[in-house]
């Protein structure tokens, strides 16, 4: 579904696996600076991609992150030019990067980080590589740890409100149980669960 998303963005496929290096596809992942959900969103550049209201943050919806990053990695590369580049922004923020493209007048990556001498962190400064070298196992996955079994893929369904949606009423379609209605609602913020609805955008 992710790579539908991404096919349908025009981005690289490959980049779905991006989320291996932020987040290691963790629904509930959480930074000590604020990023959130398998793409680590900030909440300063969610808002310009997602809904994040008081009782939605649709960082922490897979799918909706997905489509989200599809356009920031999209918007990257519009900005700087070269794939690399445009991922290494999406950790470094596509201004900084571009502001040393134009100072070292140059596009190639290893150059930058070369001459980078404390522009990136060291975080920044390998996070392609550490993007490059995820995709490689991933795709060398029964080399590197044998025969793997691999999950049937799991789909979701949307579903649109219309009008604002008690969480009691959402609890019905999951028999009453909570965890399974978190689990497959991440974007619904945790006090909403305790008392509230759900308001449509």
């Amino acid at each position: 579904e992710m790579e539908e998303i991404f096919r349908q963005e025009g981005v690289p496929l490959e980049l779905t696996r991006l989320p291996f290096v932020e987040s290691s596809f963790n629904l509930r992942a959480r930074s000590k600076v604020g990023a959130s959900g398998i793409w680590q969103f900030m909440r300063s550049t969610a808002r310009a991609y997602m809904r994040m209201d008081s009782s939605v943050d649709e960082r922490n919806d897979p799918i909706r992150a997905t489509v989200a990053a599809a356009r920031k990695l999209r918007n990257n590369y519009q900005m700087l030019e070269a794939w690399p580049l445009a991922v290494t922004g999406y950790n470094h923020g596509p201004s900084g990067v571009l502001r040393l493209v134009r100072k070292y007048k140059t596009h190639n990556l290893a150059e930058l980080t070369d001459l980078r001498k404390g522009r990136f962190g060291f975080a920044s400064a390998n996070f392609y590589a550490s993007f490059f070298a995820a995709l490689k196992v991933e795709q060398e996955a029964d080399k590197h740890f044998g025969p793997l079994k691999r999950m049937a893929e799991l789909r979701g369904q949307e579903v649109r409100l219309t009008r604002g949606l008690n969480i009691q009423d959402l609890l019905r379609w999951f028999d009453g149980d909570m965890v399974q209605a978190q689990n497959f609602n991440p974007h619904v913020r945790l006090h909403v669960w305790a008392r509230g609805s759900i308001q449509p955008r």
